[in-house]
């Protein structure tokens, strides 16, 4: 018997894989209404507070709240889209999308409701049915979702071209322009996109945007010479953009012209690892000195005594430019090399600093943050202090998966009295925070801890002094000891 029974348990996850996936549509221009209703203004301090929970990765208290106010007032569209955001946020993707749909139904086309179910929908687009994006981290579940992947995908899209081509026509605002633009070109409609791109040609913040994607279709196309001309004008004017030289390496492997494919390859290398306001331009030399720091097939003596070599040549904007490829490359970490290139950095002072803070504001990793910071104590300069202020609140929320930068040992370095100051009133309204009962997320935040391991080499009495400045209850005193030891 249970041999016989065997197959149909084997069909049966297959049956679930086939299901269709369908979005409900609406027809806004039959529920467009003349008013709104709006939240009070008690209900809107509410509904910001549960907004900054989402942003604090804190998405089941974030429910919790807006639940509540979801199930005894839901009078206003703000509270449908607040809850249905929270959900959305903790992994229930159905639920919050059913939340806000409801509010459409209630109370008809309010462009914050379609606004929100579109950007919705385009990242359920983008993830598919195995990924979600849960406070922060990146939680992968093999079909968690029974749905064919690629007809999920599609039907999100289009379910958001609907909501976007209602808003354009209603508003003609140009971010929802340029959008429904992108989800015509994904459905691999190019002839469309383009017309859609175009509209935004003279706008200032898209135009360069909107331009390149015209160029994407054109690829699509096969119209190469078109596409050219596009990345072409582009590159006039960003001529250190790498992923323009990757489309043009595109055309020119559709034209099989080797050896120009391989020209703009490495130019795209060179510009994805070099720091945006370097003075090495791009050169076979330069090239092979990227390439040199990082292979990992150089070993560090091999490195170091290059780097050694390159800074006792005493030209130091050349010197500077290559420290900071090396802090950017971030592939020498614990060999010595970033260390060193640091300190030859920290020793050369005020005349990198400038390259340094415009660094420390890319995307770099958080050990490079480290190392940058770390020269920026040294060299003290006012911009850099209000850099790393800027910096400061957000290791608060980085997720497990990113290791946190020594930033606070590094503002005490550069001066005792406000780096302590800055921490402790970034951690005043940490203390008190309960944490969520959710599983693996309560790790979001998990780095806070460096905090609070620079302020144990600093006396009780100094902390003491700056936290009563700074209104602290002596429980809230206590709380901030318990975390330093």
């Amino acid at each position: 018997m249970k041999l016989k029974l065997l197959p149909l348990f084997l069909s049966f996850p297959i049956l679930l894989f086939s299901q269709k996936f369908q979005r409900n549509t609406f027809e806004y221009e039959k529920l467009k209404s003349d008013h709104f209703a709006e939240c009070d203004d008690n209900t809107n301090k509410e509904l910001q507070n549960i907004l900054v929970k989402i942003e604090e990765n804190k998405s089941a208290s974030a429910v919790s709240i807006s639940q509540k106010l979801y199930e005894n007032k839901n009078d206003c569209f703000g509270i449908f889209e607040i809850y249905g955001y929270s959900l959305f946020r903790n992994g229930k993707w159905l639920e919050g999308i059913d939340i806000i749909e409801k509010g459409i139904q209630k109370f008809g086309s309010v462009p914050e409701l379609i606004k929100r179910k579109s950007d919705m929908s385009l990242e359920m687009a983008e993830l598919g049915t195995s990924q979600k994006n849960i406070d922060g981290n990146s939680v992968f579940k093999a079909d968690s979702l029974q749905y064919n992947e690629d007809q999920f995908k599609d039907e999100n899209l289009r379910s958001a071209l609907v909501d976007l081509e209602y808003l354009v026509k209603t508003y003609n605002r140009t971010e929802e322009i340029y959008y429904t633009a992108k989800i015509q070109q994904l459905l691999k409609d190019y002839q469309k996109s383009t017309e859609t791109f175009k509209t935004l040609l003279d706008d200032e913040k898209f135009k360069n945007i909107a331009s390149f994607n015209i160029a994407d279709n054109y690829i699509s196309l096969k119209d190469l010479n078109n596409a050219e001309t596009e990345l072409n004008k582009l590159l006039a004017e960003n001529p250190k953009e790498p992923i323009l030289y990757d489309k043009l390496t595109e055309i020119y492997e559709l034209k099989n012209d080797k050896a120009k494919t391989t020209e703009l390859g490495n130019k795209s290398i060179f510009y994805q690892n070099m720091p945006t306001d370097s003075d090495l331009q791009y050169s076979k030399e330069n090239l092979e000195l990227l390439q040199f720091f990082g292979s990992g097939e150089n070993k560090a003596g091999k490195k170091l005594k290059k780097l050694q070599e390159i800074s006792n040549q005493n030209n130091q904007q050349y010197t500077i430019d290559v420290c900071l490829m090396i802090l950017k490359l971030h592939t020498n970490h614990g060999n010595g090399v970033e260390e060193k290139a640091t300190e030859i950095l920290k020793n050369i002072g005020k005349p990198a600093i400038e390259k340094v803070n415009n660094l420390f504001q890319s995307d770099v990793s958080t050990c490079t943050i480290t190392n940058l910071a770390d020269i920026m104590a040294k060299v003290k300069d006012e911009n850099s202090w209000a850099l790393m202020k800027q910096y400061l609140s957000s290791i608060a929320t980085m997720p497990m998966t990113i290791i946190p930068p020594n930033l606070p040992e590094k503002m005490i370095l550069f001066n005792e009295e406000r780096g302590i100051t800055e921490i402790l009133t970034t951690v005043k309204p940490l203390l008190g925070q309960e944490q969520d009962n959710d599983d693996i997320f309560q790790a979001g935040g998990f780095g806070q801890y460096v905090y609070y391991s620079p302020l144990g080499k600093i006396k009780k009495e100094k902390l003491k002094k700056i936290a009563t400045e700074l209104k602290y209850t002596d429980k809230e005193f206590n709380l901030l000891q318990d975390k330093i030891k």
